[in-house]
């Protein structure tokens, strides 16, 4: 059965990583046995509970980059070698058109606010930009916990944005929520997959000796917005490349040089007699 198989990267220490899996294993001892029986790799230890998997390693003798190819594809061998997605760390959630429209309604405001402060209309559009924001906020709250199970420090500003409402400075508060909630995702670089699809070679296929043929690539999802602010942080910070690049990005860029020295070929998971042939998507 095909299954969304992701594995996130959650702590990274010069010789130790922890990588959280989306399913539990179904045979822990021996896809643990199928991983550490390499050179490098000095233990590692499986948490069904919290699906986390603690790898200790040399990294003169295995780069890290390897251990995630093999986590991975002994990972997806267990589900029907189905698609395996790597994050280096949560999703971000991308703002929504309602977001977009509560910036514009606060800019209004102000411009308003500064020609003509004490008119009718006036008035009517600091209201509006104290509700669109707020309902932009709340709406963009609820998203990024249902797609990052937690809470933002940045739910905080709801409080502010509702005192500004008792104390009759509606704009400011309504102006300083919207940057506290949506500012840092100005900055942040377009989400990209980096995902790893297997395949099992025929038995009868000597052709280098391999076990697994396996594809990586690292690109725009498919399924990602396209919302006018989405395309922002990739306009603005696209003008530096060392910039945009985020921890998918930066695994990918070692990924290839690793198979490059490897001649395109690494040693095998469940049989290191035969290997795993690596074809990088640029």
């Amino acid at each position: 059965m095909n299954r969304n198989l992701q594995i996130v990267m959650t702590h990274n220490l010069p010789e130790r990583v922890r990588l959280g899996l989306s399913h539990p294993l179904k045979d822990p001892n021996n896809t643990i046995r199928n991983i550490e029986g390499h050179a490098g790799i000095k233990s590692i230890l499986y948490n069904a509970m919290t699906q986390n998997i603690l790898v200790a390693f040399d990294r003169r003798l295995i780069k890290l980059e390897e251990i995630i190819i093999r986590v991975a594809l002994a990972f997806s061998a267990e589900n029907d070698l189905a698609p395996t997605t790597i994050r280096g760390s949560q999703p971000q959630t991308s703002l929504s058109e309602l977001s977009f429209l509560s910036g514009m309604t606060l800019i209004a405001g102000h411009l308003s606010r500064l020609f003509s402060s004490k008119s009718k209309t006036t008035h009517i559009i600091q209201l509006l930009s104290g509700l669109g924001t707020s309902i932009a906020v709340l709406e963009h709250t609820y998203s990024d916990l249902k797609q990052t199970g937690k809470f933002h420090p940045e739910v905080l500003s709801v409080g502010y944005l509702l005192a500004s409402f008792i104390r009759g400075n509606l704009l400011r508060g309504a102006t300083i929520a919207w940057i506290m909630t949506f500012a840092r995702h100005l900055l942040e670089a377009p989400a990209k997959e980096l995902k790893i699809e297997a395949e099992a070679i025929d038995p009868d296929c000597d052709q280098n000796q391999c076990e697994f043929e396996a594809t990586i690539y690292n690109k725009q999802p498919a399924t990602a917005p396209s919302s006018f602010f989405d395309r922002i942080p990739g306009f603005l910070i696209g003008l530096y490349s060392d910039m945009n690049l985020k921890i998918e990005d930066r695994i990918f860029r070692e990924i290839w040089k690793l198979s490059d020295d490897r001649g395109n070929v690494l040693e095998g998971i469940e049989n290191k007699s035969k290997g795993i042939r690596l074809h990088i998507v640029r």
